[in-house]
C-alpha cells in the first residue's frame, strides 16, 4: 500500500515502515527542489499535514535522518531564496520561525535579552577607546 491510499481513512493506523519510508523520501526528494522552503508546502504536495512527518519519526524513529534533512534543505531554501530575494526577506523570516517551532514572543524577550548584553559591550568598547584616547594625549 502506499501513502497515497491514507488520505481520507479516518479508520484505522495504516502507516507501517515500508510506506512510511517511501513517504519519507519523496519528502526528501522534494525538499531538494529550491521551490520548497517550508515542510508544510511538501507535506501539502504529498497530500497531507506538517505534522505527519514528527509523527513517522515518532513512529518509526529510524526516519529521523531523512526528517533532519528535509527541515535543513527546508532551511536553506528559504535562506536562499530570501538571500537572492526570490521571496520577501520576512517572508523568510516567518518559514525559517516556523521551520523550528519559534514565535515572536520567544523571540521578542530573547531579543531584549541580547540587546541589553550587546548595549554593555558596547558601553565596556566605548570606555576603552575613551581610556586609550586619555592615554594618548
Amino acid at each position: 500500500m502506499s501513502y497515497e491510499g491514507l488520505r481520507g481513512n479516518d479508520n484505522a493506523e495504516k502507516w507501517n515502515l515500508e510506506d512510511a519510508t517511501v513517504f519519507m523520501n519523496d519528502a526528501v526528494e522534494l525538499s531538494k527542489n529550491r521551490e520548497y522552503d517550508f515542510i508544510g508546502e511538501i507535506a501539502r504536495k504529498l497530500g497531507l499535514y506538517k505534522e505527519i512527518f514528527s509523527y513517522l519519526v515518532g513512529k518509526f524513529p529510524e526516519l529521523k535522518r531523512q526528517h533532519k534533512t528535509i527541515y535543513t534543505n527546508c532551511e536553506s531554501n528559504c535562506f536562499y531564496n530570501g538571500k537572492k530575494q526570490n521571496i520577501v526577506p520576512s517572508m523568510a523570516i516567518m518559514n525559517l520561525k516556523s521551520n523550528h517551532g519559534r514565535t515572536d514572543r520567544v523571540e521578542q524577550n530573547q531579543n531584549i535579552d541580547f540587546r541589553q548584553k550587546l548595549n554593555d559591550v558596547f558601553d565596556e568598547v566605548d570606555d576603552q577607546i575613551d581610556g586609550e584616547e586619555k592615554e594618548a594625549e
